[in-house]
């Protein structure tokens, strides 16, 4: 969902704002952009998916404000380049979609922590909590850190933006009912599949533009 800024008091919007360029600024300095600058799969991958990304980011469903639905790609971005890159590049994609939208920056910070920050973040704890307790197998990584987690990302994103509107905006429980959460479903399964397919493909036929996958350990002599 693209958040108007005029669905919020401004006292939260600058608060979003304040939170979201702080964690914009521990991810950009944790990068490793080194090592990103020194895979040349890698980059051109970073490069197709950010346009790919925009793309997406333009083809959203909705009838009002805020009420809308696009896939996101947080999770793909996290398992293809890190979680630190990850919101780098995706906020670029919503920097460019607000500039062509023509929205105010100032509900940059409240979306993106909602579309960006959060999932990014609860994609990059599956991938641990998988990596510790979990078989390293690609079947699993597929199914659990690509289909699994992308849907259960892109749900967290779903609620918490229903509740930011229950809370702050000007939307009723029954609206939100009616307008967004019946289509949540369809971007849910969406998002899953799109991350499936994806991370199934470079790990298959372009394993080294995956940071987080090695042949080594999910692939010889499994």
């Amino acid at each position: 969902m693209n958040l108007p800024s005029q669905l919020f008091p401004n006292d939260w919007l600058w608060l979003g704002n304040l939170i979201f360029t702080l964690l914009l600024g521990r991810a950009l300095w944790r990068a490793d952009w080194r090592d990103l600058l020194g895979n040349a799969t890698r980059i051109n991958a970073l490069v197709a998916l950010t346009i790919g990304a925009f793309v997406f980011w333009q083809m959203n469903a909705g009838f009002r404000p805020g009420l809308n639905h696009h896939i996101l790609g947080t999770t793909l971005f996290v398992l293809m380049f890190g979680w630190e890159i990850a919101i780098v590049a995706i906020t670029t994609v919503m920097l460019a979609t607000w500039v062509r939208m023509d929205m105010a920056l100032e509900s940059i910070g409240i979306n993106g922590l909602t579309m960006i920050v959060i999932p990014a973040l609860f994609s990059e704890w599956v991938l641990r909590l998988s990596r510790r307790h979990l078989p390293r197998n690609l079947f699993l990584y597929v199914l659990g850190n690509g289909f699994l987690c992308s849907a259960f990302a892109i749900l967290l994103t779903v609620v918490l933006g229903t509740a930011l509107l229950l809370a702050l905006g000007p939307y009723s429980w029954k609206m939100l009912q009616y307008s967004y959460l019946v289509a949540a479903p369809i971007i849910i399964l969406a998002e899953a599949f799109m991350t499936g397919v994806l991370i199934t493909a470079f790990t298959v036929f372009q394993p080294q533009a995956v940071l987080n996958f090695s042949d080594e350990e999910y692939l010889v002599g499994k």
